[in-house]
Parts: C-alpha cells; sequence; structure tokens
C-alpha cells in the first residue's frame, strides 16, 4: 500500500465517499424492486377484479354453449391491445374461449398450450369433489408460493365463482418466447357444479416502459444527490481526519526539532481526538521540562568540571609564579642593576602580577562577610556603574523591593549584581536599554537583569557561564563565570533566557544561605 493511499486523510474521506455511493446505489435498487412488485401486485389485483365482473356472464356462456357471447366479454373494449390475455376452459380442461383466438385456439387441450394453468385446474378439481367452491391453499400448486387469496362471490342465481391470485413470479415456456409471467386462476361453478375455469396470464410488457421512466428517474435523483453528497462527505472526512495528520507532523517533529523552539497546534475538545491532543501537550510540556533539566543538569557538571580543572590549575601556577616574584624581588635587593636591567625586571614584574590577577579571578570564593546585605548596596553598585551609562549612552531602570530581612553576604552579592549590571550595559549598547528588578519573597532574594540590543546567539547559551566564552572578535572575560561561580557557592540558581533583541537574566538566591565551605 503507498504511503498516499495508507494515509487517513485518503482513506477516511475515501471511506466516507464509497458508503455514501453504496448507501444510494442499494436505496435506488429497493426502490426499483419495489415499484416493480408494486406494479405487478396492481396487475393482479385489477386482473382479479375484471374476472369477477366476467365471471357471471361466462357461466352463462359455458352453460349455453355460447362461444361468441364469451369471446366477446374476454376481448372487451381493447380488443387486440389488451394487457390481459384471458383463457376459458370448459370443464373438459379445453379452451372455450380467448382474446388471443390465434393463440389459444377453440378446443384445444390446455395441457398443450397452459401447461401450468392444466395443472392448477386439475388441483382446483381434485380439492372440490363435492362441487363447492375452492380454497387458496387448495388452488394453488404445490411448488408454487401461496401469495394470493381465495375469494368467493354470486354469480347469479344458482351459480358461484372462486378465485385464487397466484401473484408470484413464474416462468412459463410459451410458443412464440419465454418472458416472466404470472396466472390467476378463478373456477367457475354453477349450482355446485364447476363448469369451467378462467385463466387470466400477466405480463411485465405493459408496465415495463413506466418501469423504466420511474427508475430511470430514481437514478437521476440518485445522481443529482451523490454529486452533493460526496463532496461533502470528502470534506467532511478531510476535516475529520486534519487534526490527526497534524498530531502525527508535530510527532515527527518532535525527534527532529529542539523541543524549546517547537510549536505544534494540536487538537482541543471533549472528543477521543481533542484528548489524545491534550495529553499529547501535556507529554511535550513534560519531555520539555525533562530536556531543560537535563540541560541545567549537564551544565552544571560541565561548569562544576570546568571549575575543579581551573582550580587545580590555578594552584599549579600560582606556586612557581610566586617564586618568580620572589625571585625578582630578591634580585633587586641583593644587586644593583643598570637601567636596562631595572627596564627588563619591571616589565616581567607586571607580567607575572597579571598572570597571577587572572589566575586569582578562577579562584573565586565567596566567604563569610561579617556584613550582610541591605539596601544601599544595591545602591553603591547603581552609583558605580553610572559612569558606565554615561559613556555608553544606555538607559537604565531600577526596581528594588526589599521586603524581608537577609543574611546573604553584602561583598559576593554586591560582585554578582556589579558584573550582571555591566555585562547587561555593554551588550545594550549605545541605542539599547537596560534594567535591573530586585525583589524578595518570603525565603528568596530575586534578582532579574535584563536588556534589549544585541541578540544574543542560540549556541552561545550553552557555554555563557564557562570562563573565556567569548566568541571570536569579542573580548574574553570571567565575568558571567564569576557570577555562576558566586550563585552556586551561595546554593542559588541562575538562569538566561534569550528571545529576538531582548537577553534576560534570573538569579535566585537564598535569603539565609549556608555558607559553610564544601
Amino acid at each position: 500500500m503507498t504511503p498516499l493511499v495508507a494515509s487517513y486523510r485518503v482513506r477516511v474521506p475515501l471511506a466516507l465517499s464509497m458508503t455514501a455511493v453504496m448507501t444510494a446505489t442499494s436505496m435506488a435498487l429497493a426502490l426499483g424492486l419495489q415499484t416493480l412488485h408494486n406494479l405487478r401486485e396492481d396487475q393482479g389485483r385489477d386482473a382479479l377484479q375484471l374476472g369477477h365482473a366476467m365471471a357471471g356472464l361466462l357461466v352463462s356462456a359455458l352453460r349455453q354453449d355460447d362461444v361468441w357471447l364469451a369471446y366477446s366479454l374476454l376481448r372487451g373494449p381493447d380488443g387486440a391491445d389488451s394487457q390481459i390475455t384471458w383463457v376459458l376452459a370448459d370443464a373438459r380442461g379445453r379452451v372455450f374461449a380467448s382474446n388471443r383466438p390465434l393463440r389459444y385456439r377453440l378446443d384445444q387441450p390446455l395441457a398443450h398450450t397452459l401447461p401450468a394453468a392444466d395443472a392448477t385446474s386439475a388441483t382446483a378439481s381434485e380439492s372440490a369433489p363435492d362441487g363447492g367452491p375452492e380454497t387458496g391453499a387448495a388452488a394453488r400448486p404445490a411448488n408454487r408460493p401461496d401469495t394470493g387469496s381465495a375469494v368467493n362471490s354470486a354469480s347469479g342465481p344458482g351459480s358461484s365463482v372462486s378465485a385464487t391470485a397466484d401473484l408470484g413470479a413464474q416462468v412459463l415456456a410459451l410458443q412464440d418466447d419465454a418472458a416472466i409471467r404470472r396466472l390467476v386462476h378463478l373456477p367457475l361453478d354453477s349450482e355446485g357444479t364447476r363448469v369451467g375455469d378462467l385463466f387470466a396470464v400477466l405480463s411485465d410488457r405493459p408496465f415495463l416502459a413506466r418501469f423504466y421512466e420511474i427508475l430511470l428517474g430514481g437514478v437521476l435523483v440518485t445522481s443529482a444527490v451523490l454529486a452533493l453528497l460526496l463532496p461533502f462527505g470528502w470534506l467532511w472526512g478531510r476535516r475529520m481526519v486534519t487534526p490527526l495528520v497534524r498530531l502525527a507532523e508535530c510527532m515527527r517533529r518532535v525527534e527532529r526539532e529542539d523541543l524549546r523552539s517547537l510549536e505544534c497546534p494540536v487538537p482541543t475538545g471533549d472528543d477521543e481526538i481533542g484528548q489524545l491532543g491534550q495529553r499529547f501537550a501535556a507529554m511535550l510540556g513534560a519531555l520539555s521540562e525533562q530536556a531543560a533539566l537535563e540541560r541545567r543538569v549537564l551544565q552544571s557538571e560541565r561548569l562544576a568540571a570546568v571549575g575543579r580543572v581551573a582550580a587545580g590549575v590555578a594552584h599549579e601556577i600560582n606556586n612557581p609564579l610566586g617564586g618568580m616574584l620572589m625571585a625578582i624581588d630578591t634580585y633587586r635587593g641583593r644587586r644593583a642593576g643598570d637601567a636596562g636591567t631595572d627596564r627588563l625586571l619591571d616589565l616581567l614584574d607586571r607580567g607575572l602580577q597579571q598572570i597571577q590577577e587572572t589566575i586569582s579571578a578562577l579562584l573565586v570564593e565567596a566567604r563569610a562577610d561579617h556584613r550582610t546585605l541591605k539596601t544601599s548596596d544595591f545602591e553603591d553598585v547603581r552609583t558605580l556603574v553610572e559612569p558606565q551609562l554615561t559613556r555608553r549612552g544606555t538607559t537604565l531602570t531600577w526596581s528594588i523591593r526589599l521586603q524581608t530581612a537577609s543574611s546573604l553576604p553584602a561583598t559576593p552579592v554586591r560582585q554578582l549584581l556589579l558584573n550582571l549590571v555591566l555585562n547587561a550595559i555593554n551588550a545594550a549598547g549605545e541605542t539599547g536599554s537596560a534594567a535591573v528588578r530586585i525583589d524578595t519573597t518570603v525565603d528568596q532574594l530575586l534578582i532579574r537583569v535584563e536588556n534589549r540590543g544585541r541578540p544574543l546567539p542560540p549556541e552561545r547559551l550553552e557555554h555563557l557561564f564557562e570562563p573565556f566564552a567569548a566568541p571570536r572578535g569579542q573580548t574574553p572575560g570571567l565575568g558571567l563565570w564569576v557570577c555562576y561561580q558566586i550563585v552556586s557557592q551561595l546554593h542559588g540558581r541562575i538562569e538566561v533566557a534569550a528571545q529576538d533583541d531582548r537577553t534576560r537574566v534570573d538569579v535566585q538566591l537564598p535569603l539565609h544561605p549556608d555558607t559553610t565551605d564544601d
């Protein structure tokens, strides 16, 4: 099965369309068959009524042996155009008269012309030996269904007629052709004595034109209805399956795209598809949270490993570095050199001190501070960054609301906030803006630093807190590395989010941290 046919976007509309076609076809066929049955029933009923009307005079014609009278009655006003073939047989089972004299000749045995009529007449005679009127059950041949009813009516003084209508379809082999025929039999009695039988041979030929006209009208109506239903069924099927198709497409995108940027319009509602969409949306949320947690764990493990390596390297470098600085000082104290040597020693001393300061920056430690954090510390940071704001032309907005006392050490928090604000000012540039919001909850200090300016590439987010993680072309630094180390040692949490030209850093610090060294 090809993917297109296997898709429900084709199978469901096609199934609905096929169902509509099959239903319409079945209804048209059933209506056609019912119409044909009704036309046959009407023809048989008319034959019975006409036979009862002629029965009295036909009995008189049989008793008086008046063939012309019988022929005139059977021929009727329609003459040769009559839709019913009438055959009158005498008590001996021979043709007495017929409106088709060329086919059913006078004094011809019924067995030669109408075998079924002869068998029916014989059965009727055997079932009424006492000369009384026969019943429908006796008049029905043994191998034919009883679909008619026996009717007894007085035909005149001393005469009666019994009529049994077998209106089921029977195939009679006639002399000129073979066609569907029905046989209606009316036994004719006079004073308790069987004097003859009247047979009506019915054919579908007279009403076939009317039946075909009705059938054609039904086909046209059915086709018109299908022309309206098929597009509607196809569109309805597509509408029903569209939510499933979208859900399947979203499932395929889950394994290809990042869950953080994945946007899927899932179906909603109280039906099964809506419930499936809601469960899928909940699953996406759980997967996104799990992926975010895994990223945070990996980032924490990576930064912790980098911190351990950096601390080890810094300690290993500090020992020989201190020895080199001591050697320079010793050389200066013991021996007076010339001007060139002094310049060389000064150059070496400044270079080694710069290396020592850089290495010391990697060894961040938020030690216990006797002074706790206050609102004035945040105001000091605001004062310290004002020259940078004036020089770069960046707009800075402050919002400070400290409602809960804190035991956080002032020095590391000041350093943390200062680094974050300076980074935000540098990222905002001359045309950007920055905002600082500081708030407290019952047990946490919340710091949010936000800037609008140069967009932050997504690939930098995963390595933002690593030392010297600035891309090529920008000055590398340890500002965010120091921030991460301070937050970690204060048992807090720091997160960065970037969207378009907006970058936001959120810091959460417990108001009463455990500052014991790990």
